[in-house]
């Protein structure tokens, strides 16, 4: 047996208006798509027949109608939407950042309390133990090459 796929509702509605010549072997070959369609058909007879009056005037004020909403921009809240959300987004992260959990924070040293200030040795010894530098021993060469052409560009 054969195996094929079935027409789309669009493939359908193109042929029962006559717009298209797709399908119409598989309309003859296939049982379900042609039920499908006779039930498009069934169901169009029926509205026609139901003689509901749809006047011109009615037809051109929907189009109308639809035509004003689609030359309208959208409101200005539709732009700002996303960026608001963003911006509240990004102050809740930043406020849970700036506030780490209390088993992330440093230990305060054995010899200074959490109220008491440290001297100004304490603090220098700090400084310099921080400022130390974790270059290694094979940059200086580098470095070197810099001053070189520093010193060269000052005496010219």
């Amino acid at each position: 047996m054969k195996q094929h796929l079935h027409l789309s509702s669009d493939e359908l509605l193109d042929r029962m208006y006559g717009l298209g010549e797709s399908g119409v072997a598989h309309l003859r070959e296939c049982e379900e798509c042609s039920s499908r369609l006779q039930a498009l058909e069934r169901r169009r007879a029926e509205v026609a027949a139901a003689g509901l009056p749809v006047s011109n005037e009615f037809l051109m004020a929907q189009r109308r109608a639809i035509y004003s909403r689609l030359d309208r921009a959208p409101s200005a809240r539709v732009h700002w939407a996303p960026a608001a959300l963003a911006v509240a987004f990004l102050l809740v992260m930043s406020v849970f950042l700036a506030r780490p959990h209390l088993a992330y924070r440093p230990a305060h040293s054995p010899d200074t309390a959490p109220g008491v200030e440290l001297s100004d040795e304490q603090l220098f010894s700090d400084l310099y133990s921080m400022e130390q530098s974790v270059e290694p021993r094979a940059a200086a060469p580098i470095h070197d090459l810099f001053e070189a052409s520093a010193v060269e560009a000052e005496q010219q």
